[in-house]
């Protein structure tokens, strides 16, 4: 059997993202989300899990979109005090991994300290992934001891990775989307796939690109017939808390 955590991103984005990662986890197939503690949607989404005690959250850990949790920070954010949009290799070379470090650990204590059990970490734009961070998530791992989703560029020496399937995604999100990948989906024991459910609000529609399309992810996800195609091909839906329960990673 395959289990399957299917992640809403974004978590604290805003209120839309907030009530569509809500709407995805009650009548749909989301199990799990990450949330980002620097977003103005973060107080709501801590109050949405304390009202949703099956739904996993783990960290989102940012360091591109809106601002940091610390405001000391000289390298990670421009002159508006806001982090950068993208990081390319070039820029991330530029950044103080000191100050990555005590950023990263900031948005994990801030969630921690608002009562979130967190699940796992994850990160926005992947960045956690990068080589250029593998020191800062190294000595965060070691801290935390959480599960993290894999996708590395580096080759990393931890018992708690989760294979990631982050397709569906802009241009491949239809119906047939898990259809057309079940056999990738099923080759792994226990997957992570990344998706990004929300309603759009004024504060979505004007920070990000990718806002309608989540729309469309929301809508696939809360079908009757996805829930269906899972049950039919013995796909078990589970969270980062269950990990254990399924005879591990």
């Amino acid at each position: 059997m395959t289990n399957i955590i299917i992640n809403a991103d974004d978590f604290g984005y805003c209120e839309g993202v907030n009530q569509g990662v809500i709407s995805a986890y009650k009548n749909g197939v989301v199990t799990s989300c990450s949330i980002m503690a620097g977003m103005p949607g973060f107080n709501q989404a801590v109050k949405l899990l304390n009202e949703n005690k099956g739904l996993g959250c783990g960290v989102h850990m940012t360091l591109s979109c809106y601002k940091p949790v610390l405001d000391t920070h000289k390298t990670l954010v421009d002159e508006s005090g806001y982090f950068f949009r993208r990081i390319t290799k070039e820029k991330s070379m530029e950044f103080d991994l000191d100050e990555v470090y005590l950023e990263l650990c900031s948005q994990i204590d801030k969630a921690i300290g608002a009562g979130v059990k967190i699940s796992h970490l994850d990160s926005h734009h992947h960045i956690h992934t990068l080589e250029e961070f593998r020191p800062v998530i190294e000595k965060i791992l070691e801290k935390y001891k959480l599960p993290i989703r894999g996708g590395f560029e580096y080759e990393i020496s931890y018992d708690k990775v989760v294979p990631l399937i982050d397709s569906f995604y802009g241009e491949n999100i239809s119906n047939d989307y898990f259809n057309n990948n079940i056999d990738d989906i099923k080759k792994f024991k226990v997957v992570d796939i990344m998706s990004h459910p929300a309603f759009v609000d004024a504060f979505l529609s004007k920070s990000t690109s990718y806002s309608i399309q989540r729309t469309l992810e929301h809508e696939i996800l809360t079908s009757f017939e996805l829930k269906q195609f899972f049950e039919d091909n013995n796909i078990n839906l589970i969270n980062y808390n269950n990990i254990g329960e399924s005879e591990g990673i």
